[in-house]
């Protein structure tokens, strides 16, 4: 475990291997939580925060969280005025919102490629043909890492601007950040939250969408079945019957006694299909 103090910021930071990360965590830690884009996906860091007056603590995981370093290199190289705990609070609170931003871009992106997809696979087959879950073989595993991330993401959002709401009362009772800053943080937290509930409802419009295209799919296949034992199975029963050792048989003897069995067997495969048609199921 290391710690390391932001000089002259009233910040500092407590780096913990994961398994010895509950030991150091005080009471009245606030968990935060930061998503931040990769090129495979996402990746998610669980950090405490303590605040005390006038001392910000933020309790890492491992190393240390890259977003936070950032912050600690921004605020070493600024120029500016200190302004105490509620500024270093500020500073993370915005790196925090601009990863969970970049992610939402991302997830988006993702959204649009589904789409996308959808809609170009069902043009190209047209409507004679459904689409499978073979034909969007990534389709659903994307909508499902969406999923994942979105929960992180809208968690990150909620806890962030918690957190700027805090450091707006840290900050009336020093008046080392304006005010009229922190509201405008606080404002883009509720932004963000927006764009996240409409990116849950995009993600279940598409998630429902596909999983309809692929049940009606299914159902097609199902009828083609159904139609298929309507036809064949008026043929199975006369197979079975004559395949019986019965001793005396006299239709056989008739003089039509075949072309009757088979107009028998065709108007015995028509009735069900124009049954299922009439009640609208084959569509």
């Amino acid at each position: 475990m290391s710690v390391r103090s932001v000089s002259q910021r009233s910040w500092t930071r407590v780096c913990a291997a994961a398994e010895g990360t509950d030991e150091v965590t005080a009471p009245d830690a606030f968990p935060l939580r930061f998503v931040t884009p990769d090129p495979e996906g996402a990746r998610v860091w669980d950090v405490s925060v303590v605040i005390r007056p006038g001392e910000i603590m933020t309790i890492e995981p491992g190393v240390g969280v890259p977003l936070l370093q950032d912050v600690e290199a921004r605020l070493q190289w600024d120029d500016a005025a200190n302004r105490g705990a509620a500024g270093a609070g500020t500073a993370i609170v915005r790196a925090g919102f601009r990863a969970n931003a970049e992610s939402l871009g991302l997830i988006e992106a993702d959204l649009r490629f589904v789409r996308g997809s959808v809609a170009g696979l069902a043009a190209e087959l047209g409507p004679a043909r459904g689409i499978g879950l073979s034909d969007l073989p990534h389709v659903s595993e994307i909508l499902t890492d969406v999923d994942a991330v979105l929960s992180h993401v809208s968690y990150s959002v909620g806890r962030l601007t918690q957190l700027a709401r805090l450091m707006r009362r840290e900050a009336a009772e020093t008046g080392a950040v304006p005010r009229e800053e922190l509201d405008a943080l606080i404002q883009q937290g509720d932004a963000l939250s927006n764009r996240v509930e409409f990116c849950i409802d995009r993600h279940r419009f598409h998630a429902r969408d596909t999983a309809q295209q692929i049940a009606t799919s299914d159902l097609n296949i199902v009828k083609i079945f159904t139609v298929l034992w309507a036809i064949l199975i008026p043929g199975t029963t006369l197979i079975n019957w004559y395949g019986q050792n019965f001793e005396f048989m006299p239709e056989l003897s008739w003089e039509y006694s075949a072309w009757v069995q088979i107009i028998g067997v065709f108007c015995l495969a028509v009735i069900p299909i124009y049954t299922v048609k009439r009640a609208g199921q084959l569509r």
